[in-house]
């Protein structure tokens, strides 16, 4: 992971994580990654699965309002990072809403 990419500390759930953004590279899911970074991943792959579950159904909550879409990225290769694609036509739409000055 590049260190040109923004990083924040965040507490989500109860779970002190570090959030990355990334450009998604995958021609078919063009967008920005939303990387959280565990300093260390559960043993248990399905621990793994069930904090993302729950990370999503909670950035879902917080998204939907705004019409952001997101994405599980299940092409993530890191282990200890959970990674979720907001698309670019997601992006592109609430640019082209405060460019036309509708928000």
């Amino acid at each position: 992971m590049s260190s040109l990419n923004p990083k924040y500390p965040i507490t989500i759930l109860g779970q002190s994580l570090t959030l990355q953004f990334e450009i998604s590279s995958a021609p078919t899911k063009k967008g920005i990654n939303l990387q959280f970074v565990m300093s260390q991943p559960p043993e248990d792959p399905r621990e793994t699965q069930e904090l993302a579950n729950k990370i999503s159904v909670a950035l879902q909550k917080r998204f939907g309002d705004s019409g952001i879409a997101l994405d599980y990225n299940e092409r993530n290769p890191y282990k200890n990072v959970i990674s979720f694609i907001v698309p670019l036509n997601s992006i592109s739409k609430i640019l082209m809403d405060v460019i036309k000055g509708s928000k």
